[in-house]
């Protein structure tokens, strides 16, 4: 890796890494010596922008041919561009770097990460020697394995989460000074290799066993192969409290993703069933934003609820039971038909295709005897088979069309027919859903019967005994006991809350099927009037290039008549 490494930075930056590894010259001095030769090799040049001059002599991928032109330039094409040591200002024109891979913007003035969301197959980038503050406009580069933001004034490490690949990470010499912004490395779980060498927070005492402990997949640190055992030895007596914590939180967070996409998982499939409204209907039913605080200090609200629950429960598995039968039913008759309609269209263009190369070779065969046999006595054959084959070509072209025609008559037909089949399936599909929360409707009457009694019996139990404890040890219990009209009003709102949004749910299923069934037939429908439309145009043009090519050969033939010398003529 430290041979690579080397090979691939500009000449000074090498030097200034690498010499840190042999003990010899400080790195300190080293580092000046480049950034002298960096001086040197730019005092000269006024800061621009990348133009297309700089892009074209930056191509290193695909290589140039010897003493080939690279103009004009096929950019999509590169897979590797070097804009180093140019005094580039900023970052720009690279739209049309779809491919690249490898990008070095090293040793210019750049003050910003931007413009670079597009470049989805970039791998490589470096950035090192410019006057970066601050890591971002990386969101996008997730394919991203190795960054060099070595000598720029960074302060913070961030802004990498969108390069969840990142392997190996330079940011030596910049301006971090804080232990716990190498905490932030903990979630690149790739992360091999990092260079942190050249910031304050490297002279630190615990610098290398805090980095070792948080980070324990790394194999290099500063360009130095880290031995396993210094690894072990940070993991086992560093920060063995806070280390234990952040594992647990990292945990518990890993948890949390693996819960949500699972959770995803199962919406995503009951949406295809049309049943994703009955995910959380309950949590929604009875979240904080719709449930009133009043009705949380009766005694007879839990069991309610939990009965509430228990119900919806029931009536929810059944309903998705009886829903996934009817849509297997449908997807499969869905996917049944579309087959259908591909093998009649390919039937259909492959007899098209038959027919059109018989006639071809036909028309091969006669035009070629016709050549062959220009000359005297041809002109009355000529008169005979090139009207023949004008003939044959108008057969073929009606055949054509009333094939195409045919063809787009069955599949209207077939379409109609399976809406009408679908419409049945879809429609049933909604009666049973409105069964659902008819009954839905029922068990919030229940519910609400039974709250509004609770709360008057409770109400009046409060009334009566005068409980002066309980105002004392529960000032908030005795204020909703206190006020009957303001507790029953709560109930209410309760109630009107819960059937607006049963509504709100039966209108959401409803509109889903009845959506999927109109989007689904107005596609094909669109589909096969794009597609007559080209078959068509198709058949239009092949007929044309066909009569324009027999009467050229007509027109040839007219051609030689009438240039033939007066005794030819005559003696005919």
């Amino acid at each position: 890796w430290l041979k690579w490494r080397w090979r691939r930075l500009p000449t000074p930056v090498a030097m200034a890494e690498v010499a840190g590894l042999g003990g010899g010259s400080s790195n300190a001095n080293v580092a000046k010596i480049a950034i002298e030769q960096r001086k040197k090799a730019t005092d000269v040049v006024e800061p621009q922008v990348i133009s297309e001059e700089l892009l074209v002599a930056g191509v290193q991928e695909p290589a140039r041919p010897e003493q080939a032109s690279w103009e004009p330039i096929d950019f999509p094409q590169v897979t590797s561009l070097s804009l180093s040591f140019l005094n580039i200002i900023e970052i720009s024109n690279l739209n049309n770097f779809n491919s690249l891979t490898t990008l070095r913007l090293d040793n210019n003035i750049i003050d910003k990460i931007a413009n670079l969301g597009h470049l989805k197959q970039l791998k490589w980038l470096d950035l090192s020697f410019n006057n970066i503050k601050e890591i971002e406009g990386l969101e996008e580069l997730t394919s991203l394995l190795d960054l060099s933001l070595y000598h720029n004034q960074i302060e913070e490490i961030g802004g990498l989460d969108g390069c969840p690949q990142l392997n190996i990470l330079s940011l030596g010499h910049n301006c971090i000074t804080e232990l716990k912004q190498i905490d932030y490395l903990r979630r690149f779980g790739k992360l091999r290799c990092l260079c942190l060498d050249g910031n304050k927070v490297c002279q630190l005492d615990q610098y290398n066993q805090h980095v070792l402990a948080y980070l324990p997949n790394l194999k290099y640190l500063d360009y130095m192969l880290i031995p396993r055992k210094a690894i072990a030895t940070a993991q086992e007596g560093y920060n063995l409290d806070e280390l234990t914590e952040v594992r647990e939180r990292e945990q518990s967070e890993a948890m949390k993703l693996k819960a949500k996409h699972e959770k995803d998982v199962a919406v995503d499939r009951l949406k295809k069933h049309f049943l994703d409204c009955t995910e959380d209907l309950f949590e929604e039913l009875f979240s904080n934003e719709i449930q009133p605080e009043h009705v949380t200090v009766l005694q007879c609200y839990t069991q309610l609820k939990e009965d509430y629950k228990e119900k919806l429960a029931e009536d929810i598995k059944t309903l998705r039971v009886w829903m996934e039968e009817k849509n297997e039913v449908r997807l499969r008759r869905a996917t049944a038909f579309e087959k259908a309609i591909t093998v009649a269209e390919t039937e259909s263009e492959e007899e098209a295709f038959t027919l059109v190369r018989s006639f071809r070779s036909v028309k091969k065969k006669v035009l070629e005897q016709l050549y062959k046999d220009d000359g005297p006595g041809s002109r009355p054959e000529t008169e005979v088979m090139l009207p023949q084959l004008l003939e044959q070509l108008t057969g073929l072209e009606n055949q054509l069309m009333a094939n195409e025609t045919q063809l787009q008559e069955s599949i209207d037909e077939a379409i109609s027919d399976f809406e009408a089949k679908t419409f049945d399936l879809i429609k049933a599909m909604c009666e049973r859903a409105a069964k659902f929360f008819s009954g839905l409707e029922d068990v919030e009457k229940i519910f609400i019967t039974g709250l509004l009694e609770g709360a008057t019996t409770e109400i009046d139990a409060f009334a009566a005994n005068q409980d002066t404890s309980l105002a004392e040890s529960d000032t908030q219990k005795a204020r909703y006991l206190g006020n009957r009209e303001e507790m029953n009003q709560a109930c209410q709102n309760f109630s009107e809350a819960h059937m607006s949004l049963i509504a709100n749910k039966e209108d959401y299923m409803r509109g889903q099927m009845d959506g999927w069934k109109a989007s689904f037939f107005a596609e094909h429908r669109e589909r096969q009037y794009h597609r007559n439309r080209r078959r068509i145009t198709d058949v239009t043009q092949v007929i044309r290039d066909c009569r324009e090519e027999i009467e050229a050969a007509g027109e040839a033939a007219d051609y030689n008549d009438e240039n033939e010398g007066p005794g030819e003529h005559y003696s005919r």
